[in-house]
């Protein structure tokens, strides 16, 4: 019987053993290939890729990386300001705010900018009160930031905080002397001041006019108690006149009627009483005595 070349492998126990190591060779080198991939992925610097992307204003790009690396870990104040400055590129404001408001509270020595940026948002918002807080956390941290002042003093101008305003305007001024906007900042303080004095003087005004008018009130208030009183001071002068005079009349009465009664007392008239008869009128014998 002839035997194949081919067969004479299956005759032979190397055969088996080689098959094996071949098929365990295969799993190790898949096995390898599955590790070296997950290390390559780790050994991936996003953050650093992802400020690359953002340098280069690949928002999108960007954000892919940087939450990588947030996912990655471990979160930084760095870390936050990129990914927050990529959500204020991309428009989500809201998720902007979260995430500047995370890392700032990681108290770092990043937070100033993480507070400023987070007022930049709170201004595209129109939300004047929390962009007035966020820039004065902003300086809280770094009280020599000059543009968290520019900003605050806008802030203030919208809120019409014309005090507040024109002393942030000035501090940047102070801060920035070199500023490109020195000249116009330098009318716009020159307005805030005089707005500032008009105010005071309208201020100071309407507290004379108010004390004038409470002046004039409480002249009025006396006035009117003082003609009342003479009123009453008056109907009672009036009351008793009257009295007196009716007292005086009624007095002058009874000495008339006293007069007329010792008068009556001199005269003697006929005491008899008079009636009616037959032949006429009768008189009835009698004396009678006048009544007093």
């Amino acid at each position: 019987m002839k035997i194949r070349i081919g067969d004479i492998n299956t005759f032979f126990p190397s055969y088996y053993f080689l098959k094996w190591l071949s098929n365990q060779a295969k799993k190790l080198s898949l096995a390898l290939f599955f590790l070296f991939g997950i290390i390559s992925l780790w050994a991936i610097d996003y953050q650093k890729e992802g400020e690359d992307a953002l340098s280069q204003n690949k928002n999108d790009q960007a954000r892919t990386f940087l939450e990588a690396a947030l996912a990655q870990g471990p979160a930084t104040e760095r870390l936050y300001l990129d990914l927050g400055l990529v959500y204020q590129k991309l428009g989500m404001k809201q998720l902007a705010v979260f995430t500047l408001q995370t890392g700032a509270q990681l108290g770092g020595n990043l937070s100033y900018l993480l507070w400023y940026n987070l007022g930049l948002v709170d201004f595209s918002l129109r939300q004047w009160t929390s962009a007035d807080a966020a820039y004065s956390k902003s300086l809280e941290s770094n009280p020599s930031f000059p543009e968290a002042y520019l900003n605050r003093a806008n802030v203030r101008l919208e809120m019409k905080n014309w005090p507040g305003a024109l002393s942030d305007f000035q501090t940047y001024q102070k801060l920035a002397p070199s500023n490109p906007q020195k000249q116009t900042i330098d009318q716009v303080i020159a307005l805030l001041t005089q707005a500032q004095i008009d105010q005071e003087a309208q201020i100071l005004a309407e507290k004379t006019r108010k004390k004038e008018k409470e002046a004039e009130d409480a002249a009025a208030k006396v006035k009117a108690e003082a003609e009342a009183e003479a009123e009453k001071k008056k109907q009672a002068e009036a009351l008793a006149a009257a009295e007196a005079a009716a007292a005086a009349e009624k007095k002058k009465q009874d000495a008339i009627l006293e007069k007329i009664r010792n008068s009556l007392k001199n005269v003697s008239g006929d005491t008899k009483a008079l009636g009616t008869g037959p032949a006429g009128v009768r008189s009835d014998e009698g004396d009678f005595s006048l009544s007093q």
